[in-house]
């Protein structure tokens, strides 16, 4: 067994996965619609997937999730919409310029945009305001478009107490380093659960490493018993 398969063994058995706490990926079960999913994952950045949620509800019901409603509503109803997701004058615009975008270059249907191979497809994302590699990833892999670990403060920050990468790795190294670690079919799971752990457990401050279930794998963990 890999190291990888005895991490996500350990965490299957720790957490239940409810989709309710993953703004993407309960976007994409309710509606299978890539631009509502990438409007979620743009609006759950530096904030809480329960703030980006109820700000994307009421986007809904005040703009409506397509590029046309967006762009027809214009910035200061987008702005009122979304306010509670935090940072939402740069989220505004990010989402009022990618809809422009999807309209002009795409017909208005992202579909369009994810044609192709998987390479290209998320170097087109990443053209699109507000869209890094990790956002990019997390809308790619939600949808199983490709198979990587979108890399997060959590997911970074466990990998790196796991002695998986070093500290201060480039994202494109701690994603490279977790495919490698993570079978391809289990690599949305192992982002979903490391998040899970992140949050819970094995926390920025005060991590509880006395109730993970990770510990004698760990690095960090290791280091502190010493000192």
């Amino acid at each position: 067994m890999t190291v990888g398969d005895e991490v996500l063994r350990r965490l299957r058995m720790q957490y239940r996965i409810q989709a309710e706490e993953y703004v993407s990926l309960y976007t994409h079960l309710q509606s299978r619609d890539p631009f509502r999913v990438l409007v979620a994952t743009i609006l759950s950045q530096n904030t809480t997937d329960k703030a980006a949620l109820n700000a994307l509800k009421t986007l809904e019901r005040d703009v409506g999730l397509s590029p046309p409603a967006i762009l027809g509503a214009g910035r200061r109803r987008v702005e009122k919409a979304i306010r509670m997701a935090g940072m939402y004058r740069s989220k505004s615009q990010c989402l009022l310029e990618a809809s422009r975008i999807i309209v002009e270059r795409y017909g208005g249907d992202m579909w369009n945009l994810l044609k192709g191979d998987a390479e290209e497809v998320r170097e087109r994302l990443m053209e699109l305001p507000g869209v890094g590699g990790k956002t990019a990833d997390v809308l790619l892999t939600t949808m199983g478009i490709i198979h990587t670990v979108p890399v997060d403060t959590h997911v970074r920050r466990i990998s790196t107490r796991l002695g998986l990468v070093d500290e201060g790795a480039s994202y494109e190294m701690v994603r490279k380093r977790l495919e490698d670690v993570f079978s391809a079919n289990s690599r949305h799971l192992a982002h979903l659960l490391l998040i899970a752990h992140g949050r819970r457990v094995c926390r920025a401050r005060r991590p509880l490493c006395g109730d993970c279930v990770l510990n004698d794998l760990c690095k960090y963990y290791k280091e502190i018993r010493k000192n």
